[in-house]
């Protein structure tokens, strides 16, 4: 047999240059892959809160919501980002289709974040008064129709949703869980309320209207309405939420504590550094979030002495030095986080396992 190269584990000349060439080309052309960097703690308690209505009392201590920073979908991550990321240890690479879905740009990123923000601020407001015994009316209003859904033409912004298959709506909740028992291609019915003035144009007078809606799909084959709905409070107070730069809806268990903390004088936090994470439903039910070991690393660097986590990402926080300096307290109610709190100095807390 003829050999192609000569014996020995040295190659050609030109094969070396090749083979240069090729892991130079590897290392600049884009991957489909994205960042995950651990962002800064914000404490909410100085200023991200305005309440107005009740009484606010002073707070001697720290709640921060933490973020991870993830590189925007239309970042150009070559071979070689990818792994300088990696190598810092501090950062996490994920596939791009894990955190954005497929074609996403920038800027349907940003406000798609903008929204999960601005719900879960609704919820944690929802959650946080009704635990304290504030009465208040919940209105579920369409925010925006997809041109591209059954429900374009059928459906209005501003219309307020009444009603799902006879059953009276009273959360966003509520309705992302009757739409898990869907399929695609099915019809749903929905009582609606719209305004008079908008109907004149159409002919029609009757506040309330039903509707018939086929439900489209989505890239996972869940099935969806086709209208992002926001839920808008009535309370005899009044909660506003301000916080630069972030957006997802990680931020509503602490929320939810930080409004809690403002409108009582139990004073949680006792001068204590304290952070977490976790979506909040209306009822107080805390959710699972992406990123929990870059958060986790962020609030240690910030000094965080208590970290509460969703007790459904326990799993995913595998390295055992993240505890060092740090008391990860896993929670799944709004109730379970406020007992963590008020736990005395020096009690012994639940905490996350490792695998």
């Amino acid at each position: 047999m003829r050999r192609l190269f000569p014996t020995g584990n040295k190659l050609p000349k030109f094969s070396k240059y090749l083979f240069t060439s090729l892991v130079l080309v590897a290392f600049f052309i884009p991957t489909p892959y994205v960042l995950l960097s651990p962002g800064t703690p914000q404490n909410i308690l100085n200023g991200a809160i305005t309440i107005t209505g009740a009484e606010v009392f002073p707070t001697t201590g720290k709640m921060a919501v933490t973020s991870v920073m993830v590189t925007n979908p239309d970042s150009y991550m070559t071979g070689f980002d990818i792994l300088y990321g990696w190598a810092r240890g501090e950062q996490a690479v994920l596939p791009r289709v894990e955190i954005y879905p497929e074609n996403e740009s920038a800027e349907e990123s940003i406000q798609q974040g903008a929204a999960d923000m601005q719900a879960s601020q609704v919820s944690a407001t929802t959650a946080a008064l009704t635990l304290l015994g504030y009465k208040g009316e919940i209105k579920l209003i369409v925010n925006s129709v997809n041109e591209s859904t059954d429900a374009f033409n059928k459906l209005k912004a501003g219309d307020q949703l009444l009603e799902i298959d006879g059953q009276q709506l009273t959360s966003t909740t509520q309705l992302l869980d009757f739409l898990k028992g869907k399929k695609p291609g099915e019809v749903i019915t929905l009582k609606i309320k719209r305004e008079l003035a908008v109907q004149k144009s159409s002919g029609e007078l009757n506040e309330e209207l039903t509707v018939k809606v086929k439900l489209s799909a989505r890239d996972d084959n869940s099935a969806f309405i086709g209208i992002i709905v926001e839920m808008v409070q009535n309370f005899p107070i009044s909660v506003k939420i301000k916080l630069a730069e972030t957006g997802g809806p990680s931020g509503g268990l602490i929320f939810a504590l930080g409004i809690i903390e403002k409108l009582q004088g139990e004073n949680l936090t006792r001068g204590r550094n304290i952070a977490g994470t976790g979506t909040i439903s209306d009822t107080g039910e805390v959710g699972p979030i992406g990123g929990i070991t870059e958060k986790i690393i962020g609030a240690k660097k910030d000094g965080v002495e208590i970290f509460l986590a969703p007790i459904e990402n326990c799993l995913d926080i595998s390295t055992p030095d993240l505890f060092d300096g740090i008391k990860v307290v896993p929670v799944a109610t709004l109730t379970e986080a406020l007992a963590v709190l008020r736990a005395p100095d020096g009690a012994k807390l639940a905490s996350c396992p490792t695998r």
